[in-house]
């Protein structure tokens, strides 16, 4: 079933007679002859002087930034870290024989540093094991190898096998699935911190005598999906040689520090059998780790995504579902990872198990789960009427509600539109590093337009008399203030409500700034840390767009910036030889 909701979208008629009408009631009216200031800045129609004004400053502004401490590239006046042009992200492995200069190659741009291990967590992940189901029951496990191996241990994979085979019911019997690429699931502990589970499938087991898939899984409280996929990898062949040689690559991996992402980066090195090495490199852009976004665009319509957005920004109940483990659990996470710089605050489970779904969907607290489209299926009761169901594998959505917080017309429009340029792109010329970075640029556009003007009233100090708190002022519990409770910042609210440019943006922040969501992100902005984070230095380049082009159009800007990327990524990809390229493809052919 479609959403029902009453979308408010817009398309505007390719007319260029923009007009302002302050008298208009309704915010959102729009005719031929008549748009309003707010939303002409999101059109897609321009006068030629004008586009190409915007041109001549933006086009072909493309130039190297380096200084002490990072390096990479302006495009269109927006700083793109350098690693994210560099020809791999993922783990690569290198032959022993050609170590040096494969090393030496691969690291040309990302200027890995050695960094102590006392500095970093001292193992690479948490635990691993080998798992596999008896008889068809999810009671009945068998551990085929762990590590390390320590007796406590064992409880903790007892209740990692029900995220390992979720499909698996204690009551009833259920089709297994045989599905070969990585799947994530999460936990959240009793510290807030969230612990992901990086699993992967193996259909034909010689090793076991079961009928039922063996799972290989990581535990680690780190969100690097590329580097854990690329171990799962080598532990699968590994496994499926020799299951002794497997176990002794597990405590290989072990016993290497995380790589931490640093200014000058850092990473692991890792020797293999059949002499080989295993060499990553994490990012300092997270974007890097995963293809999570790439993986939400190919799922669900932009109109839907944009839904889903405004839902989970209103704070509502969403329940994910999908056939396929690896689609399901990416596109859960890829919700989480958008709404970046802000957290979910509440209950959220990449991959519910089979067994656990019934319960906790008769919380009335909000949450985004995800679960398999025959767990659902099996529900006896179809649960609470406001929460949203969404067929990633249909692209539906069910049960939208109206009772949202709908975001501002012209960042609604402009996003929406963002989105629909870059499926047309991803059908063309599927590229999932450039799709992955556009559709995280398509988010932290609203939620810079909706905040650039926050560090003008937010201050991280101790709280002085007459200074507006808003989080003091929503948990004081009493009239007597207690000062254990004071907040280590100021933020002058109404003031900043105020001060917005546009009636629509205020209205939508109004209510944002009251909920859970925004007040977590109080607790831990620094407006003036001098740690480079996305947020901060996009907030930054917007401030100074307002002084330089405070008439620049948001949609033709991503656009652009999109197309100078997606330059500038072929132009880094090509080979350093031409000449040696030649002769390669006149010899394979």
């Amino acid at each position: 079933m479609e959403s029902s909701r009453r979308h408010r979208r817009f398309y505007s008629s390719p007319s260029i007679e923009m007009r302002y009408n302050p008298s208009s009631s309704d915010e959102d009216a729009l005719s031929l002859h008549n748009l309003n200031d707010e939303m002409s800045i999101g059109m897609d129609f321009l006068t030629s002087n004008f586009q190409s004004l915007i041109e001549k400053h933006f086009y072909q502004s493309i130039h190297r930034y380096e200084d002490v401490h990072r390096t990479g590239w302006i495009i269109n006046g927006s700083f793109f870290d350098e690693q994210i042009f560099q020809s791999s992200h993922s783990p690569s492995i290198l032959k022993y024989s050609n170590t040096p200069n494969d090393l030496n190659r691969f690291l040309q741009g990302h200027h890995v540093q050695t960094i102590s291990s006392s500095s970093l967590n001292a193992h690479l992940f948490k635990l691993a094991f080998i798992l596999t189901l008896t008889d068809g029951s999810i009671e009945k496990e068998a551990i085929i190898d762990f590590y390390p191996q320590e007796n406590e241990i064992f409880d903790d994979i007892r209740n990692y096998k029900h995220f390992c085979f979720p499909e698996f019911h204690v009551e009833r019997s259920a089709e297994v699935l045989h599905e070969s690429s990585t799947y994530i699931f999460t936990r959240t502990l009793s510290d807030g911190q969230i612990e992901y589970g990086y699993c992967r499938r193996i259909a034909k087991d010689h090793h076991s005598r079961s009928s039922n898939p063996t799972v290989i899984c990581i535990v680690s409280t780190f969100s690097y999906f590329k580097l854990y996929d690329g171990i799962l990898s080598e532990l699968t062949s590994a496994y499926l040689l020799n299951v002794v040689e497997c176990g002794l690559l597990i405590q290989s991996f072990y016993s290497k520090p995380i790589p931490m992402p640093t200014l000058t980066s850092s990473g692991i090195i890792c020797i293999l059998n059949d002499r080989r090495v295993f060499f990553h490199i994490c990012p300092r852009d997270d974007r890097l780790n995963h293809d999570y976004f790439f993986t939400l665009l190919s799922c669900l319509s932009p109109q839907h995504i944009v839904d889903l957005f405004e839902s989970i920004l209103s704070s509502k109940r969403l329940l994910f579902y999908s056939n396929s483990l690896s689609k399901l659990t990416k596109s859960c996470l890829a919700f989480s990872f958008l709404i970046c710089p802000f957290i979910w605050p509440y209950s959220f489970v990449s991959l519910m198990p089979s067994s656990w779904l019934n319960d906790l969907l008769d919380s009335p607290c909000p949450f985004i789960y995800g679960c398999l489209t025959e767990n659902r299926k099996s529900l006896e009761n179809k649960f609470d009427h406001d929460a949203i169901e969404i067929d990633l594998d249909q692209n539906t959505i069910e049960n939208m509600s109206d009772e949202i917080l709908p975001l501002p017309m012209n960042l609604r429009q402009t996003f929406e539109t963002s989105l629909s340029y870059l499926t047309k792109f991803r059908l063309i010329k599927s590229d999932p590093i450039l799709v992955n970075i556009a559709v995280s640029e398509a988010f932290l556009h609203v939620f810079i337009e909706l905040f650039y003007l926050l560090p003008d009233y937010f201050q991280r100090s101790n709280v002085h008399d007459g200074h507006f708190s808003l989080c003091s002022t929503y948990f004081q519990s009493s009239e007597k203030e207690n000062s254990s409770n004071r907040f280590d910042y100021s933020f002058r609210n109404e003031e900043f409500l105020n001060g917005q440019p546009f009636p629509s943006y205020k209205t939508f922040l109004k209510d944002f700034t009251k909920g859970m969501i925004f007040l977590k992100f109080l607790d831990d902005f620094q407006p003036n840390s001098s740690e480079w984070n996305l947020f901060s230095q996009r907030v930054k380049e917007r401030r100074e767009i307002l002084v330089n082009h405070p008439s620049i159009n948001p949609m033709l800007h991503f656009r652009q910036t999109f197309d100078l990327l997606h330059k500038q990524l072929k132009q880094s990809s090509k080979p350093t030889d031409p000449l040696m390229s030649k002769l390669k493809k006149k010899f394979f052919h």
